[in-house]
């Protein structure tokens, strides 16, 4: 332990920075989210490669990603690899496997630096720089995520990983730490690639100029040959050379007439870096990490020639870290930033911005809303920024007007709060109207607070206007409370209980604005019907072949067919009948009794009740995909009592 603390500000980062993780990812304060990749300065600068491509960012990578990276690119340029040396988890860990290894009396196997070994294992990561890169760019996904260490125990081995990947990822991490002190960091990581390429600067700076003025000048070089070309100098510069000389602008400097040459700080060097036998450390492993200043017992060792600069590495890397954070949570980059249509109109085009679409939350999701407003005339444009959920829509007045716009995007929705009892008969509708309730989510969770209120609300559903109209369905005898409605409308914080335990915090932040004198009463069925989700499919190539031999409905009662989960996943049913002998359709209806059901109608030549219900029960099913290709999924119902057959065509 009192080793631990020889180097205090740099044992406090690091076992700081792993605690904070631990923290953030168990959710012990109730965070709400935990995203690993969230401050992963790798992750920001590959979206960051990704947009300058493609004008798109990585999944779904923010501002503060991308500032991480920039701020690691800054500070190994300016100063030296310090979030290696003082906050990268990877780089804790495998530091403190070589000192538990020491502990053990466990000997090292050494590979000697500039050594035939040493300068083929230092390609490895040099090739994994450029295949994830390359990857990335090419999916505007995060290609590490499939074998990155850290990703895979962060997130359970559940996030968006390649497990075989993972696991040899991981594998070769703790038994190469475990035999070659720093062997990750040294020959695999390709961060510590990434970052000696920074640390050549001014190559580096050269072979962007040159990719630069070769655009520039009409030639269109793909981004394919300056990645490998950044790769392949990085690592040719790494084994010829193997040390800096401008950048990073501080080093360790070694004081000859109060050196005793005792090797202390060779010994105590993570890297194994012979500090001993230089004047100023340029090895590209360094670190600024300043364990062999602490070694130094007769303080012959400062960072650049001053010992007031003792704290400086450590101190530095918490400001750029602060910086990125503020720089990330102030400035946002689009997601994706796209035009089509005719572009001698893009002169022409002006702007509006929609806040709180909670949808669109990713690449994904940007790519879908893009899609669904570019079968809007006079719409020739759209930048997404998913951080605030807001989009600036380019459109050319004359052709569509902003207010038109908004009501095309608009989804109505509906949400039951609650089912009416068995003897009510009437229903209570009030109407409201809304502000900053856009987003198609946000009715669900406007519906949540009025569930936990636990008052006779049973449902509402939302029609577009401005303001928005919002229909309350309530029991007959429940009061309406104007300022209950209003106080339930706009609280700030929603406690939503999540599946297997525990709460959800969502933000909200509607407003109320009306309440109108009119109160309507429907029956209940008519409220049933209007908070029912009707689908209804018919298979074409099956009507041919069997329509009128004995055709017949076979009716199955599914009470959870209101639930959203189970509403999205219909399509997945209808697919894996589609492709049985004998199905015709299926459509969702409510019965006589008010309860939900499926209609499946069928002919009685090749099947009846029996073998529809196996057909239901499946342990497997059979799908086409919308691409035509044909999958075998897990069922996405569990149906628990067998239907019947209604009626048959004579």
């Amino acid at each position: 332990m009192k080793s631990l603390w020889k180097n205090p500000a740099k044992a406090i980062l690091q076992w700081g920075t792993l605690v904070a993780i631990i923290i953030f990812l168990t959710k012990i304060f109730g965070n709400e989210t935990a995203d690993p990749e969230a401050y992963c300065p790798l992750g920001g600068i590959e979206t960051l490669g990704s947009y300058l491509v493609n004008g798109s960012l990585a999944c779904s990578m923010t501002m503060t990603q991308i500032m991480m990276g920039v701020a690691l690119a800054v500070g190994i340029i300016l100063f030296s690899k310090l979030f290696c040396g003082y906050i990268c988890p990877l780089g804790t860990i495998g530091e403190y496997t070589a000192r538990l290894r020491k502990k053990l009396k466990i000997k090292t196997f050494e590979i000697k630096s500039k050594s035939v070994a040493d300068k083929i294992l230092r390609s490895v990561k040099y090739i994994l720089l450029f295949i994830i890169f390359y990857y990335t760019i090419s999916s505007s996904e995060l290609f590490c995520k499939n074998f990155d260490p850290y990703y895979a125990f962060a997130t359970g081995f559940q996030g968006e990983l390649t497990l075989w990947m993972a696991i040899a990822a991981i594998a070769v991490f703790f038994v190469g730490n475990f035999v070659v002190d720093m062997f990750w960091c040294k020959y695999i990581c390709p961060l510590g690639a990434l970052s000696n390429v920074f640390k050549f600067t001014i190559s580096f700076v050269i072979l962007i100029g040159l990719y630069a003025a070769a655009n520039l000048s009409g030639l269109a070089i793909s981004w394919v040959f300056i990645l490998g070309a950044v790769c392949i100098t990085g690592f040719i510069l790494e084994i010829i050379y193997h040390e800096t000389n401008i950048f990073p602008l501080l080093k360790i400097k070694k004081d000859k007439e109060l050196c005793n040459d005792c090797g202390l700080c060779t010994k105590k060097c993570p890297y194994g870096i012979d500090v001993c036998k230089t004047d100023t450390v340029k090895d590209i492993d360094c670190t600024l990490c300043g364990e062999c200043i602490t070694a130094c017992n007769k303080s012959a060792l400062t960072i650049s020639g001053k010992k007031s600069l003792r704290w400086l590495p450590a101190a530095l890397t918490v400001v750029m870290f602060a910086l990125a954070l503020y720089l990330g949570s102030v400035y946002e980059l689009p997601t994706i930033d796209e035009k089509w249509g005719d572009k001698t109109k893009y002169d022409k085009l002006e702007k509006i911005k929609v806040d709180g679409l909670r949808s669109v939350k990713c690449f994904g999701s940007s790519k879908a809303f893009s899609a669904q407003l570019q079968k809007i005339p006079g719409v020739y444009g759209v930048a997404t920024y998913v951080k605030h959920h807001t989009v600036e829509i380019y459109y050319v007045p004359g052709e569509v007007t902003p207010e038109k716009i908004r009501e095309l995007i608009y989804t109505p929705a509906k949400f039951r709060i609650s089912n009416p009892p068995a003897e009510e008969k009437q229903v209570k509708v009030v109407t409201i109207r809304t502000e900053n309730m856009f987003d198609k989510m946000d009715p669900n969770y406007l519906g949540m607070q009025f569930r936990l209120s636990k008052k006779g609300y049973y449902g509402l559903e939302t029609e577009y206007a401005c303001p928005l109209i919002v229909r309350l369905y309530m029991n007959i005898n429940e009061p309406i409370d104007a300022d209950f409605i209003k106080n339930t409308v706009e609280m700030k914080e929603l406690q939503m209980p999540v599946h297997g335990g525990g709460v959800k915090k969502v933000e909200v932040d509607f407003k109320f604005i009306s309440i109108e004198e009119k109160v309507d009463t429907i029956s209940k069925r008519e409220f049933l019907e209007r908070q029912f989700h009707f689908y209804k499919k018919q298979y074409e190539s099956n009507v041919e072949k069997y329509a009128g031999k004995k055709e017949a409905v076979y009716e199955i009662v599914y009470l959870d067919l209101d639930k959203p989960l189970i509403i999205r996943n219909i399509p997945y049913l209808s697919s894996h009948l589609s492709l049985q002998e004998g199905f015709l359709g299926i459509e969702t209806a409510l019965n006589e009794n008010d309860l939900p059901v499926f209609r499946i109608k069928y002919s009685q030549e090749v099947l009846n009740d029996d073998k529809i219900w196996k057909a239901l029960t499946k342990t497997k099913w059979t799908v086409k995909t919308k691409e035509g290709e044909i999958q075998v999924v897990e069922p996405k119902f569990t149906f628990s009592e067998p239907g019947a057959t209604l009626k048959t065509n004579k």
